[in-house]
């Protein structure tokens, strides 16, 4: 994992106090690209790929073309710990507000809580000449998430600051107060709670509670937040990752001006797994508004032996059983239900489509001494993050990162295993909602080696996808976005080049993705890259990192987007090669040609019909997708587009045109099928690493090939 607890161990640098530098007047057009390898414009786009997806990359422009604004600057780009809430909102009237952590200096002595305001109709930012304004009240404040009253279009920004001038951190927010008292008039004025959501005290322990992530229903506030002492035992107590929840008001007084304040805080929960908690609300037209809060926590289900993790702090049970849980509440989040399994208790294995790839068995090639037989060890998946939200019609979304992990057979249960035993590497996107109470993989990468990945992985595994969010929109269309580090690269002369920086370290750049999934047409589209700024070797200053990506709840013509554009790649404080000033933006994507170029793998917006909210994409041709990831040592996925129904064979062939492996015969009905092939041939033999083709062939005998590498 990236980030997790790394603040709890921060050391603040020293060195005499600079200057406030932060400069929001930077140049928004593209950097001319220092790339040892080749410019940008000659990049080959039939061999430079994202290991999530499934096609190649068409030579999309940088983010499609669309605008891109820039609501504020900051030295710190780092703006979350897994999860990561919300730092955009939209209210009725289509008014975009976004937060975000500012740090002032390189130092990041001077660390601020900002806002600004995008108003729809001039189309800009707003607030102080559109480099945003302050909202904490306090030292040290960061780490924030924005919630919007509907009924007021009034913005509460939640952080955590240094509480009453001491050096213990602690859960805080702010609201636009004086927008009240104009009603409506002016905008970009906070005020700190009356009573705050700080502090919170157990066993006569001052205890920080920070990282809160806030929702809203109306003038009725809800803040969920995680104190930093996982690893810390207090006069003999374990203070494991607890769930700290924080119930707050908006009152009215003199003048119309108006105030925050918190009921005593709650702990909700006492076995959560790291920084995972999330809230939202629904606020139902007819009455029932509801508020949901979700977190990973140990899995009781299944024993935690003290054999297997004989400390229970973060670290160790980074591989330990763990689920996905939601408590929710029907009365204004006063009272809360019992804890219910989003993931499945006990062994986490999961399948996606019937046709598509599952968690079970896999090949371990790394085995050492090598075995006279095949190993095979079980596959699971962990999760260690979430999103959630509701769509109109009541029904709660989530979306997470499934961590891979290839323990010992029977670790769960027996003292063989050891807590760092597995291969974790955040690959896996999932989603689940309430109303199908089904779990969809949204993408998977499928291939690994059980003794870890990178590097031992090779080319299988580029890079983490992590961190998505999720929106529905009115017409039950759920989209999710996630970030992608090196999610391309180029191939040339058997030598392949990734998107990272220059530095030392070499950082690898990330990138936006999305998909999304249409009821009407029944299955997820390919991922479908939003940002697309390839720019591998880049020198400080000159790189294009998209991170710490976030969705607001609320998708109208648009789906909003707000990023941060790390400029060296990195994550500073702890692992940039230089601090450089980043640019916190937004990005708005217009939701009906998003949804239709997901499916059809397009630009945004090119060759949208006009009447495309009633447009369901379907295969317009025979086609056969690019298998990824390609070259693969172990499995490989592929899909199919069937344009009319009919019988096909897909087979696997050699250089010399023979049958290795037989996917399928069989009819198949319109649309897109994917399918699996884990480099075994039709007699059960494990076949050598070299150079094979995909053919597929319809019963009119028309062919289409692929051409796919394997390697071990």
């Amino acid at each position: 994992m990236r980030k997790f607890l790394l603040l709890a161990a921060i050391i603040l640098a020293a060195g005499a106090l600079a200057a406030p530098v932060n400069d929001a007047r930077l140049n928004d057009g593209f950097p001319i690209y220092n790339n040892p390898f080749m410019p940008r414009t000659e990049i080959d786009y039939s061999h430079s790929f994202a290991p999530m997806v499934i096609d190649s990359i068409p030579p999309f422009p940088a983010y499609h073309n669309l605008p891109v604004y820039t609501a504020g600057v900051s030295f710190y780009d780092m703006q979350h710990n897994t999860t990561k809430g919300r730092n955009v909102a939209v209210d009725p009237d289509g008014g975009v507000h976004v937060a975000w952590m500012n740090a002032l200096d390189e130092g990041f002595v001077t660390r601020r809580v900002y806002y600004n305001y995008f108003d729809p109709d001039s189309g800009k930012f707003i607030c102080a000449e559109s480099t945003g304004v302050r909202t904490d009240s306090r030292a040290r404040a960061g780490y924030t998430t924005i919630s919007v009253d509907d009924s007021n279009t009034v913005p509460t920004v939640a952080f955590h600051d240094m509480a009453g001038g001491s050096s213990v951190i602690k859960a805080n927010a702010a609201i636009d107060g004086t927008y009240y008292a104009t009603l409506g008039e002016a905008r970009c004025s906070f005020i700190p709670p009356l009573t705050g959501p700080d502090p919170y005290i157990e066993y006569s322990v001052d205890v920080e509670a920070i990282w809160p992530v806030v929702a809203q229903i109306d003038t009725n506030l809800f803040i969920v937040s995680t104190p930093s002492v996982s690893d810390t035992t207090i006069g003999g107590h374990y203070y494991g990752q607890k769930l700290i929840y924080y119930r707050g008001f908006v009152k009215p007084i003199w003048g119309g001006y108006a105030e925050m304040t918190f009921e005593p805080a709650v702990e909700i929960e006492d076995d959560q797994i790291g920084i995972t908690c999330d809230i939202t609300t629904y606020n139902n037209p007819a009455g029932n508004p509801e508020v949901a809060m979700a977190y990973v926590r140990h899995d009781t289900v299944v024993s935690n032996d003290t054999c297997y993790c004989t400390e229970p702090n973060y670290y160790t049970t980074i591989f330990d059983a763990a689920a996905l849980m939601v408590r929710r509440s029907t009365d204004m989040g006063e009272t809360w239900s019992a804890p219910e399994y989003i993931t499945e208790p006990g062994v986490h294995i999961y399948s996606d489509y019937p046709e598509s790839l599952y968690l079970g068995w896999y090949l371990d090639t790394l085995v050492d001494p090598p075995e006279t037989v095949e190993v095979y060890v079980p596959v699971y998946s962990r999760p260690i993050d979430c999103n959630i939200v509701y769509d109109s019609e009541g029904y709660l979304h989530a979306t997470w990162t499934g961590a891979v992990l290839t323990p010992h057979e029977g670790w769960e249960f027996s003292c063989e295993g050891v807590c760092s035993t597995g291969a974790y590497c955040q690959s896996i996107v999932y989603h689940w909602d309430d109303n199908r109470d089904e779990l969809d993989t949204v993408i998977f990468d499928p291939i690994y080696r059980a003794a870890g990945c990178p590097p031992e992985g090779g080319l299988t595994h580029l890079g983490y996808s992590y961190e998505p969010q999720v929106a529905v929109d009115d017409s039950g269309v759920i989209f999710v976005f996630w970030e992608q580090m090196a999610s391309e690269f180029y191939w040339a002369e058997d030598s392949f080049y990734l998107d990272v920086s220059e530095n030392a370290a070499g950082y690898m750049n990330s990138e936006i993705w999305g998909a999304c999934y249409d009821p009407i047409v029944g299955y997820w589209s390919d991922p479908l890259l939003i940002t697309n700024t390839y720019s591998t070797g880049c020198a400080p200053d000159s790189c294009w990192s998209e991170i710490e990506v976030t969705i607001a709840e609320r998708i109208d013509d648009y789906i909003h987007l707000t990023f941060f554009h790390d400029t060296d790649a990195g994550l500073a404080p702890y692992e940039e090669g230089e601090t450089t000033l980043g640019r916190f933006r937004y990005l708005p994507l217009p939701t009906d040609s998003t949804r239709v170029a997901m499916y059809e793998h397009r630009q945004i917006g090119a060759g949208i019909p006009s009447d495309d909210g009633n447009h369901v994409p379907m295969p317009s041709n025979y086609r056969l997708g690019t298998n990824y990831p390609n070259p693969f040592n172990a499995a490989t996925m592929f899909w199919f587009d069937v344009y009319e129904p009919g019988h096909f064979t897909i087979d696997v062939i050699d250089m010399n045109g023979r049958i290795v492996k037989s996917i399928v015969s069989k009819d198949l009905a319109e649309g897109r099928h994917r399918f699996v092939w884990e480099g075994f041939s039709d007699n059960g033999w494990l076949v050598p690493s070299g150079v094979y083709f995909l053919r597929a062939k319809n019963s009119s005998g028309e062919e289409f090939t692929r051409k796919i590498t394997l390697m071990k």
